[in-house]
């Protein structure tokens, strides 16, 4: 067997234990909001936090091995804890700084953005840093990172309807990894002219006339 191809079959073995990882820890999530649904299912907030869990395994499942990826470990660090760090939250009620029924509307909305924007991403979704080809249709002609976006306002919607300390620390500490991660993955396509064009057209990161 050449040289090649055992780099080749080590670096396939790298992503499966990767996505097998990365997969149960969502898994174990999405049990415990379904848990916390059958006690009780008026509880729509935990619903769509257990469904956007749902869909970043599955589109996980679903995408390509990038061309180029991030494997510095820090950014492998940095990047499941922005990914996954929701697992560790609190899915006990909390204090509801706004009501549940005026929340999950809201993160209905945040949901169906990261829905489009994965639509628009394709087969191309990754949780670390990589370079899948340069996208720039549907809700990236927005924004650069209309995922993040999404995932950013269901979470705070989340926060505000179940709100702790501890929730406030584990969110806190998502946003700065996520921060991270995008600058990371920015840099990482910056290498190619296709993004840095893209990048002198769509001017804001996540939210459009904002950031």
């Amino acid at each position: 067997m050449s040289a090649a191809r055992k780099r080749e079959i080590l670096v396939d073995l790298r992503e499966g234990f990767f996505r097998l990882c990365a997969l149960a820890f969502a898994g174990l999530f999405v049990y415990r909001g379904i848990y916390h649904l059958i006690l009780d299912p008026t509880r729509l907030n935990v619903a769509l936090v257990a469904t956007s869990e749902i869909l970043t395994f599955t589109w996980l499942l679903l995408s390509r091995r990038p061309q180029v990826r991030d494997w510095n470990p820090l950014t492998v660090i940095v990047s499941v804890i922005a990914s996954f760090g929701v697992g560790f939250i609190t899915l006990e009620p909390g204090v509801a700084i706004i009501p549940v029924y005026v929340a999950a509307p809201l993160q209905a909305l945040a949901l169906g953005f990261v829905i489009w924007g994965k639509i628009s991403l394709g087969r191309s979704f990754a949780i670390l840093p990589g370079n899948r080809g340069v996208m720039t249709n549907g809700a990236y002609r927005l924004v650069r990172h209309p995922i993040y976006a999404g995932y950013l306002v269901g979470h705070v919607l989340y926060l505000l309807s179940a709100f702790s300390l501890y929730n406030l620390a584990v969110y806190a500490m998502i946003t700065f990894f996520q921060v991270h991660r995008i600058l990371r993955e920015e840099a990482l396509l910056a290498a190619t002219p296709e993004y840095r064009t893209y990048m002198k057209r769509v001017h804001y990161r996540l939210f459009y006339g904002i950031v």
